[in-house]
């Protein structure tokens, strides 16, 4: 097998669309939710509120976990940083980890959490801070209130519980917690050992930052180099780069000042340029020449400055250590590699320990020598039967699951434990100083999985139905036996053809091997609701071009098989030069609630919509029969022109194979089977023949220009659909709830609901009453909430507190039609929450 170089670095949890942070309120979200301390929200009527219990679905991964502070003050609390999750923080007690940024909405930041950087005062162990892309200013559009992102360092004096803003809002600063080298660089943000009125922060794109006590923050110049001056600030078209490493740490020599009185001496890093350094306490500045491209630095109890560095294009990197005004190259393994951190034991300045994708390198001598450990982290995997299996990996983790390393940390108030995190999570051995050490992952309750939808097929369990099948970024999907307890396995579809654009990377193959090899993704899934054995999903590949990925099951989701064919087309260059194959990517698929033979999929990329009667062994273009005339002047090679009668791309669902936009279900009570509804963007449809013709809707009052609508037929009753319109990552109004009672033909608006972002069915008090949920307003409430009607929509109970839980990043939600007061939510960077009124 041929893995490319850092597959995780490169890949994994680039999640494109995470579409928002969360908005202004804050608080600590424990591992299971309650009502205690509960606040209702604020509601013009009374509003009936019974609380659900929320918690996490048990995956236990994945995605970056970019950086690791401790503090060096009992009780020596450790802080994660994630590009997608959030910030958390360890519970030595219940050995687990607990997240600290569910209370910010998805407003916040346009989709999940991210966090550019995260420090500690050195001399305040409550207080601690943390990097985020914020929603600081709001603006009018065409009569819209929208929000403008830009960079905040939020503050929390009580270990996470409760955040606020420090003002860096206000400089419209650039974050980048998921992008290019976030998973390399800090930490950015850096307090004054000596005075914890002093706070810098050195970001990507606008160089570095100061705030001392209550003063607004200012930029620093005082000889820094200019960040537009930095290789690569614009693309070649002239845009922003927003991928620039740009300023990467700040480090301070404690010993240079004195408590109270601060440091003289900092260091900053400027990849690019190399490493600064200030000996006024930061009035000016000068290039220690003799380094590149700094990744991270930290300063030894002596006054060395050790600096591990790297530089994503070349794949080239170093470590080095500066002492007595001179650079010493102490690389473990010379340059044709990115070292993506370096950390020093608290009290010897010469045990230094390294990291380079999954090689950990110590030194007890300064990095006069090194001692080389290379880590595997994974479960038994079938395609690499000869590599160690690591007993603490859940057993979906497979062997490239110790590649990528972010950080490692030596714990000050233990030398023989060091951290370490990488794409999947974070793992620590308890003795660094063994021939051996061994690394265990400490996953209990971190769950950054990008989700993109969650599946209930209504199978008893009784007769062996899941609880829950999900479709993810990274993992693609998984079948979950149990919610509570880790899955087995993640999705593996067998017999999908190697993508030939990349062909060179896997040689020997004529179709991906299970477990699947690579990071993928599923962004629709879905099941037949009268055979809730057999589902479908359809996603794409994520480093091998966008190659579809997509699959049927027949069991359960125990096994996956691939269609035997795929939708493409023949279509024409841009450059109209010629005709080539174009494959489809991503996008959604429904499948008959009585036929699971019988699908639409609707792709992102590539081919138009198609449906298929046999399972996937034929497909054939659908037919739009309320098509418009064909384009004047007419262009047979126009792509477009030549589709104009086939039902049209959906304009949410074709922006990217990234993002899920759930534009096409299927009826679930047809007796026929043949009923499925789209939506394009503008225009609701409807077919009564499987998929083959469609109709326009005469509905002219839906919303147009979201992203992420989300058509919900009710599962009891045949021709009664539902639609919610999320609100767009920058849009600070919600939309009204939709229903249509006669097939998508007509809707109207539900009046007890102020908005709603997204809807759900679940099991009711009979076959014929569903309670329905909703992630919205209702009675005047101020902020998105979780409700629950029983009784289709006339009235509401609200189930979850809004200022504990906010669902950060919500993508799906999906209700169990086999217990009643069960739903599940799909998060983008923080797994799967379930909800029930079971504790």
């Amino acid at each position: 097998m041929k893995i490319p170089h850092n597959p995780l670095r490169l890949n994994l949890s680039r999640r494109k669309f995470h579409s928002l942070l969360l908005m202004g309120l804050t608080g600590l979200s424990l591992s299971v939710l309650s009502s205690s301390g509960f606040i209702p929200a604020v509601c013009a009527q009374s509003i009936t509120s019974s609380l659900f219990n929320w918690k996490s679905v048990n995956i236990q991964g994945m995605g970056y976990v970019t950086g690791l502070v401790i503090s060096p003050l009992s009780p020596y609390d450790v802080y994660i940083r994630t590009d997608a999750g959030g910030a958390y923080r360890f519970d030595f007690a219940n050995n687990q980890w607990l997240p600290l940024m569910d209370k910010f909405n998805s407003n916040f930041a346009g989709g999940g959490i991210g966090v550019e950087s995260i420090a500690i005062d050195p001399q305040n162990a409550q207080r601690v801070y943390a990097v985020v892309n914020r929603n600081n200013k709001t603006y009018e559009e065409y009569g819209n209130i929208k929000y403008q992102f830009s960079g905040e360092v939020m503050v929390s004096n009580d270990r996470g519980a409760n955040w606020q803003p420090t003002g860096l809002g206000a400089k419209n600063v650039f974050v980048g917690p998921n992008q290019a080298y976030r998973s390399d660089t800090g930490e950015r943000l850096a307090v004054d050992p000596n005075n914890s009125d002093i706070l810098y922060f050195a970001s990507r794109r606008n160089g570095l930052w100061k705030k001392t006590g209550s003063t607004t923050w200012s930029q620093v110049s005082g000889g820094l180099p200019a960040a537009s001056s930095l290789p690569k600030y614009k693309n070649a078209d002239g845009s922003d780069n927003p991928d620039i490493a740009g300023f990467t740490f700040v480090a301070f020599d404690k010993s240079s000042g004195t408590p109270n009185n601060p440091s003289q001496k900092i260091y900053v890093g400027v990849h690019g340029s190399g490493v600064w350094c200030s000996t006024n306490g930061g009035a000016s500045w000068r290039n220690l020449v003799g380094t590149q491209n700094p990744l991270r630095g930290t300063v030894a109890s002596d006054g060395t400055l050790y600096v591990s560095s790297g530089n994503w294009d070349t794949n080239a990197g170093s470590v080095r250590k500066y002492k007595n005004g001179t650079w010493t190259n102490i690389s473990p393994e010379g340059a044709n590699r990115i070292y993506s951190s370096v950390t020093v034991q608290k009290d010897q300045p010469g045990t230094v320990v390294a990291v380079s994708d999954r090689y950990v390198y110590r030194s007890t001598n300064g990095g006069s020598n090194w001692t080389k450990q290379t880590l595997y982290m994974g479960a038994y995997d079938a395609n690499f039967p000869q590599d160690p299996v690591n007993s603490s990996a859940p057993p979906y983790y497979q062997s490239y699951a110790g590649t990528g390393a972010s950080v490692a940390v030596i714990d000050p108030s233990n030398a023989k434990q060091v951290w370490w995190t990488n794409g999947w999570g974070v793992a620590r051995t308890d003795d660094v100083t063994a021939t051996n050490p061994s690394y265990k992952w400490l996953m209990k309750n971190l769950e950054e999985l990008d989700a993109n939808m969650v599946r209930v097929p209504p199978k008893p369990k009784e007769l062996g139905g899941a609880d829950l099948l999900s479709a993810v970024q990274d993992m693609i999907g998984f079948r979950h036996e149990n919610r509570d307890q880790v899955p087995t396995a993640h999705i593996n579809p067998l017999n999908i053809p190697v993508s030939t654009w990349y062909k060179w990377a896997n040689p020997d193959w004529q179709v991906y091997p299970a477990p699947f090899p690579h990071v993928a993704g599923a962004t629709g899934m879905d099941y037949s609701y009268k055979n809730p054995d057999y589902a479908a999903f359809v996603g794409f590949h994520q480093w091998q071009g966008f190659w579809p990925v997509y699959g049927m099951t027949q069991d359960n989701g125990k096994t996956w098989q691939a269609f035997e064919s795929l939708p493409s087309e023949m279509m024409w260059k841009w450059d109209k030069s010629g005709q080539e194959l174009v494959m489809p990517s991503g996008g959604q698929i429904a499948m008959s609630p009585t036929n699971p033979q019988n699908m639409v999929w609707a792709p992102s990329w590539g081919s138009w919509p198609h449906y298929t009667t046999d399972g996937g062994k034929t497909w054939k273009l659908t037919f739009n029969i309320d098509h418009p005339l064909p384009p004047v002047p007419y262009d047979p090679q126009n792509n477009d022109h030549t589709h104009y009668t086939a039902l049209p791309k959906s304009w949410a669902n074709s922006i990217s194979p990234w993002l899920s936009s759930y534009i096409l279900a299927a009826d679930r009570q047809d007796p026929n089977g043949k009923t499925f509804y789209y939506f394009d963007g503008w225009k609701f449809y409807y077919s009564t023949d499987g998929g083959a013709n469609w109709r326009k809707s005469a509905a002219d009052n839906l919303p147009s220009w979201k992203i992420r609508p989300t058509i919900v037929p009710n599962p009891t009753k045949t021709g009664d659909v539902w639609m919610s319109f999320a609100r767009n990552p920058d849009e600070a109004a919600g939309n009204k709830l939709y229903r249509s009672s006669d097939s998508g033909k007509t809707f109207v608006t539900i009046p007890s609901v102020d908005s709603c972002e997204y809807i759900a069915f679940g099991k009711g008090s009979s076959d014929t009453n569903p309670y329905i949920y909703i992630f919205g307003r209702v009675g005047g409430a101020t902020q998105d909430t979780m409700y629950k009607s029983e009784n289709m929509g006339q009235s509401w109970v609200q189930i979850s507190n809004p200022n504990v839980l906010q669902f950060p990043g919500i993508h799906h939600m999906e209700g169990d039609m086999r217990s009643p007061n069960l739903v599940y939510v799909a998060l983008g960077g923080r797994g799967i929450m379930q909800g029930n009124l079971t504790p």
